[in-house]
């Protein structure tokens, strides 16, 4: 067999990706929302972003479930973009640690005796254990890391093959630059730098390319994972544009610098190490530029993402604020971005109203949203508001065909409730726009002074329900949830009870009478209708089932 065995090379290629997507959708599962909330706690400064990116890379063994998480945190307004981009680099100095297994112990010995063992334990727990859903993922985790070795197996005999007969002094001619494209493509293509590490290493031990060749190739591989998500990202959202931007140029700054470079940095890394093994020595090389280029950028990561800020900008006219800054795959965080967006649905149905009931919008913190709203009319502030209903709900549906755990379950159907009565609470005051614009225009004093009073008393409701979103404490919601509903109840039924006194006294004509008891049952509505959604945004589930109890009695 002097040739190459095609399929035997693509076949344990094939394996040893299986292999990397098996333990990254296990380790996904096992650790998965612990590493999301280590992640969240231990990103407040660059240099703690660095090492975290660093960290979780080397556990996960996946740059692109690090990348996923950064894009959800950092949209979320969780995670700052300087440390967002301290992460990224990060994740590429981690990403290096496949290299080292693979330079160590992939080469050196048997790999057949080494694997069965993780394939024959993997494999049975997966089958035995199909119900427990931390013993599968295990038994998934250990089948990934088996599959991953025997996929380089079949990768390194099919080139030891291959190598026994061919010539390498063409090869041996080429110029770094030309493999440094070779490097650059192959990663690009088959998008994963660790399995284009593991081609690089292969045919370096089999003796094909030299060393500064395969120092060229990875400085390629490390350039051509960024390709895929560089342009994936290009017509999304500020944010996935400014993170994804920043990891292209950050390795293409790096990998260029490295590149011209090469020589001497192969050099200083060759006499450093100490050791004639070439493939310790290309891993040293990955490692070291990756060191070099964090140490580089650590001191201008804020500079970095200034610049970064100014170049992107929001191309998608949404009315959403936060949810087209994160995929709906990180659950957790897809959650916080709904909630804060179903918060500034709330404001813009305040605003609604303001327009409608004539209230005073001193006060109201949101600058930016009421210069828009302005200079719209309530039909205007309306449409937008239901067009923002339609990305809330588009998005929630994204989350719902996620993986979610119980929690989170239960949290995105309260989330679902809310947006229901927020717009029920906006359709509500919006039918009544044409009675208070009638009621107005009236020389009937009794009519002002009617609107005067619901208007006092719809402003004191929005106030005390700007002081609930804004209170830190959340023990103090229900209780105060719970007194704005009995209030609420209270005006409408002491209206009901003055109803038959302006009957009696004439004070209005029949329509005017059908229009006051219209506006009452419609306001209260509203109000009853917002308190419900802000029930269900603020308070857990068993809280809520209370606050249901209490609202039904008041």
């Amino acid at each position: 067999m002097d040739q190459f065995n095609f399929w035997e090379f693509f076949a344990g290629l094939g394996v040893f990706l299986l292999g990397m997507l098996l333990m990254e959708g296990s380790l996904e599962q096992i650790a998965g929302r612990t590493f999301k909330k280590f992640l969240r706690k231990h990103t407040n400064n660059p240099f703690k972003a660095v090492l975290v990116g660093i960290f979780i890379t080397i556990i996960l063994q996946s740059s692109s479930v690090v990348s996923l998480m950064v894009l959800a945190f950092v949209g979320a307004g969780i995670i700052e973009l300087r440390n967002a981009i301290g992460i990224i680099i990060g994740s590429n100095l981690g990403t290096t640690f496949t290299g080292w297994v693979v330079a160590y112990f992939g080469f050196s010995f048997e790999i057949e005796a080494f694997v069965f063992p993780f394939l024959a334990i993997g494999g049975l727990s997966m089958v035995f254990f199909s119900r427990d859903k931390k013993m599968y993922h295990i038994g998934s985790l250990i089948v990934g890391f088996g599959a991953l070795f025997m996929g380089l197996d079949y990768m390194k005999s099919s080139i030891d093959l291959f190598a026994q007969n061919f010539d390498i002094s063409p090869f041996a001619n080429y110029s770094p630059y030309i493999l440094f494209l070779v490097g650059f493509v192959l990663t690009a293509i088959i998008q994963s730098s660790s399995a284009g590490m593991v081609i690089t290493l292969s045919a370096l031990n089999s003796g094909i390319i030299p060393l500064e060749g395969a120092a060229a190739m990875v400085i390629g591989n490390d350039l051509g994972t960024t390709i895929t998500v560089l342009l994936g990202a290009m017509k999304g959202s500020k944010v996935k544009r400014q993170v994804a931007f920043s990891h292209f140029s950050y390795n293409f700054i790096i990998d260029i610098v490295t590149l011209i470079f090469l020589f001497p940095l192969l050099e200083l890394v060759t006499k450093i190490i100490g050791t004639s093994n070439p493939l310790l020595t290309l891993v040293a090389f990955h490692s070291s530029f990756n060191f070099i280029g964090i140490l580089i950028f650590i001191p201008f990561l804020g500079v970095f993402a200034r610049l970064l800020e100014k170049m992107f900008k929001n191309k998608d006219q949404v009315v959403a604020q936060y949810i087209s800054s994160v995929p709906t795959g990180v659950p957790d965080a897809a959650l916080e971005v709904l909630t804060k967006d179903i918060n500034h649905l709330l404001h813009r149905v305040f605003l609604l109203q303001f327009s409608i009931l004539k209230i005073n919008k001193t006060g109201f913190e949101d600058k930016q949203l009421l210069k828009e709203t302005n200079e719209l009319s309530y039909k205007n502030q309306y449409t937008l508001i239901k067009e923002l209903e339609g990305e809330l709900v588009e998005f929630y549906v994204g989350i719902q065909n996620q993986k979610l755990d119980s929690d989170e379950s239960i949290r995105l159907k309260q989330l679902m409730i809310s947006i229901r009565h927020v717009m029920s609470s906006a359709k509500s005051i919006k039918d009544i726009a044409h009675n208070v614009e009638e009621f107005e225009r009236s020389v009937n004093d009794h009519l002002i002074n009617f609107l005067i009073e619901k208007r006092s008393d719809q402003e004191h409701l929005y106030k005390s329900i700007h002081q609930i979103l804004d209170t830190k404490n959340p023990a103090l919601h229900f209780e105060e949830l719970a007194n704005l509903k009995i209030r609420s109840k209270t005006n409408y039924n002491n209206f009901l009870e003055s109803a038959y006194d302006i009957v009696r006294e004439s004070k209005f004509s029949d329509i005017e009478i059908s229009t006051l008891f219209n506006i009452n049952r419609e306001i209260h509505s509203s109000n009853k209708s917002l308190l419900l959604a802000v029930k269900e945004l603020l308070l857990k589930d068993v809280q809520s089932k209370d606050f249901d109890m209490i609202s039904e009695n008041a």
